[in-house]
């Protein structure tokens, strides 16, 4: 029998390999061309960065992101990789929608940085239609509208022109939610902070997974949950590719009797409250040209986390470590090839059903949409082979009056994709024949990459149960 653990280790090796002999390439690359060149010694200094364009942005958040500074000398023949790097890097601040990055060299062995910027729109305020559910392919198959919140959002970006995030949201429907978050980013070598202050009530919710679907219990009248979280957090950025965050958060749970009496172990068995803290460490190593859509670059991503420290509920004790590796590079300049390995590990056997952890919910299976997989232990790898149906296009709107959105950026993309993935848990229902045995799935599709972040997946999918359809995914949520 092949153990699932003994595959997240061999799968990560595989892919960590070739991340850190890759993490580099175009940097190794230029390296060589350099000592090739006759000017491969040649220096010039960086006399002066010009910066245009930033109306609401400080300079110093478009400073933050280029790989130079002013004042520092940096080889002639690196000087198209400081460009092609310091523009992938603003645009990841999503604070713009064109980024334009030049230099121009001199006579007196200098050169003078030209970047210029198309910035955002930053207020959004604006009514929720949303449905509830996993995913949209979800939404679609459920067909009830009842799982469909409505109410108010109000978002600030860049805030203050300082990269900050404020955001509040009033929502009702399938759950009631009011949520307070601001974010304040790290600059090189400088803490970040924030918090996120959030309250929900929910009329209906998932109570227990059966036949691998949650099932959902909603009261005639009342209220069946109540939930309050608060979390603070701070971040460092240790270089212009790596960040650090330390988490503190508190978490109060509220239930019905009738959900105990459904599933006792929904909270900690028997229990109709439960409050634990957690406190977590992250951390990411991130050199990929879009966090968007990424073609080219890696990613690793690691969370050890540290939930219930028995000061309210002792039978809440876990702690959970989880990881994901990224790999995007190029064949040519239409084929790409994407690899993803994420696993997670906790070291209790069973865990409240509140808390659910496994495959189905923040990462799923091509063709396993409609489904989820609960568990302590899961390992789940994707890949897709991309051809670039229509490269980056700009198109203007000459009827549309804000310069933000009357110039679009869109590209198609076509893909075939590979997933598999396996669920570890000891104790399930016997329906939830999904679990502790590997899944698979596998199809094609079509991306559309536009401007604002969005990406919309048209995808063709089948499972291991010879089940396939059709499905719709959406990145649309703010």
């Amino acid at each position: 029998m092949i153990r699932p653990m003994s595959v997240i280790l061999f799968c990560f090796c595989v892919v960590i390999k070739p991340l850190a002999l890759g993490a580099d390439d175009d940097l190794h690359s230029a390296e060589s061309d350099n000592d090739r060149s006759t000017q491969s010694d040649r220096y010039v200094e960086v006399r002066q960065i010009l910066i245009s364009g930033n109306k609401v942005t400080k300079a110093r958040v478009i400073l933050n992101e280029l790989i130079v500074n002013q004042g520092e000398k940096v080889l002639v023949n690196r000087l198209g990789l400081v460009i092609k790097r310091s523009r992938e890097n603003i645009l990841n601040t999503s604070l713009f929608n064109f980024v334009s990055v030049t230099y121009s060299l001199h006579q007196d062995e200098t050169v003078v940085l030209q970047v210029k910027v198309e910035e955002r729109w930053y207020w959004w305020v604006f009514p929720i239609f949303e449905h509830a559910d996993r995913n949209f392919s979800a939404f679609l198959d459920n067909g009830s509208w009842s799982r469909v919140n409505y109410g108010i959002y109000i978002k600030k970006d860049n805030f203050r022109g300082r990269n900050e995030v404020l955001k509040f949201r009033i929502r009702n429907g399938y759950s009631t939610q009011l949520s307070l978050y601001y974010h304040s980013p790290e600059y090189r070598h400088k803490t970040g902070w924030g918090f996120a202050i959030n309250f929900q009530a929910y009329n209906q919710l998932p109570y227990i997974t059966a036949a691998n679907r949650p099932v959902d219990l909603k009261l005639l009248d009342g209220v069946v949950q109540y939930l309050y979280k608060t979390e603070v957090f701070y971040s460092i950025r240790s270089d212009l590719s790596q960040r650090h965050w330390l988490t503190l958060g508190y978490n109060q749970y509220h239930v019905k009797d009738t959900v105990v009496a459904l599933n006792p172990e929904y909270l900690t068995p028997g229990k109709e409250r439960l409050l634990f803290m957690e406190l977590s460490y992250q951390y990411k190593y991130d050199t990929r040209d879009s966090k968007v859509y990424p073609l080219k670059g890696n990613l690793f991503s690691m969370k050890l986390a540290k939930t219930g420290f028995g000061v309210w509920d002792s039978d809440l004790d876990d702690f959970s470590v989880s990881a994901q590796v990224h790999k995007h590079f190029k064949f040519s300049s239409r084929w790409n090839w994407g690899t993803m390995l994420k696993g997670q590990i906790s070291t209790s056997k069973k865990l409240p059903y509140v808390i659910k952890r496994g495959i189905g919910y923040n990462g799923f299976i091509n063709g396993y949409e409609l489904y989820v997989m609960d568990g302590t232990k899961s390992v789940l790898y994707q890949n897709k082979l991309l051809f670039t149906l229509i490269e980056p296009r700009i198109k203007h709107l000459d009827f549309v009056p804000l310069s933000q959105f009357a110039k679009i950026h869109y590209a198609f993309y076509l893909k075939v994709f590979g997933d598999v993935g396996y669920v570890s848990q000891s104790q399930h229902l016997a329906s939830n024949n999904m679990v502790n045995s590997w899944q698979y799935g596998y199809g094609f599709g079509v991306d559309l990459v536009t401007f604002y972040d969005k990406v919309v997946s048209f995808n063709y999918a089948a499972n291991k149960f010879g089940q396939h359809g059709f499905f719709v995914h959406l990145n649309l949520v703010l």
